[in-house]
C-alpha cells in the first residue's frame, strides 16, 4: 500500500474536529475508554498519525480540545476507543505506522480497544 494522499492528510488535519452533526468523517477515536475524553474525527486513511501533510509542512494529528482528558494530545500512541458509523466500510487501526501490525477492526462502537490500546500508529478503511 502506499501512503494516503496529500488531500485526504490535509482534510483529515483541517476538518477532523469538525462537530459531528456537520461532519462527513465516519471514524472517531477517542482518548480514553468508554468513548470518553477529547476525540479526533477521521475520514481518509492515515498512513501515520504523526506525519499528517497540512499544506505546508507535516505534524502530528491531535484531539481536537472539546473535552479535558487527552486535550491538545497526539493521537498517536494515545487512543483507547473508537466508534465507526461508515455504512459500507471497517475502520482498521494499525499498531505500527504504514498499516502494519496488530489491528482492531471497528465496525460500530469499541469500548475499549484491545490490539491497539494506547498503541496506535496508522488507520484505513477496509472491507471485511
Amino acid at each position: 500500500m502506499t501512503p494516503a494522499s496529500a488531500a485526504g492528510d490535509f482534510d483529515n488535519y483541517w476538518f477532523g474536529c469538525n462537530y459531528e452533526s456537520s461532519n462527513n468523517f465516519k471514524f472517531r477515536i477517542f482518548y480514553n475508554s468508554n468513548l470518553a475524553g477529547d476525540y479526533r474525527n477521521i475520514g481518509y486513511a492515515v498512513y501515520d498519525f504523526d506525519s499528517v501533510a497540512n499544506g505546508t509542512s507535516a505534524g502530528p494529528l491531535t484531539y481536537c480540545g472539546f473535552r479535558s482528558a487527552g486535550s491538545g494530545q497526539r493521537v498517536k500512541n494515545n487512543a483507547a476507543s473508537a466508534r465507526n458509523t461508515h455504512a459500507t466500510y471497517t475502520g482498521a487501526l494499525y499498531y505500527n505506522s504504514g498499516y502494519k501490525g496488530a489491528t482492531d477492526y471497528i465496525w460500530g462502537t469499541v469500548n475499549q480497544l484491545e490490539a491497539t490500546y494506547n498503541e496506535n500508529a496508522s488507520f484505513n478503511w477496509v472491507s471485511l
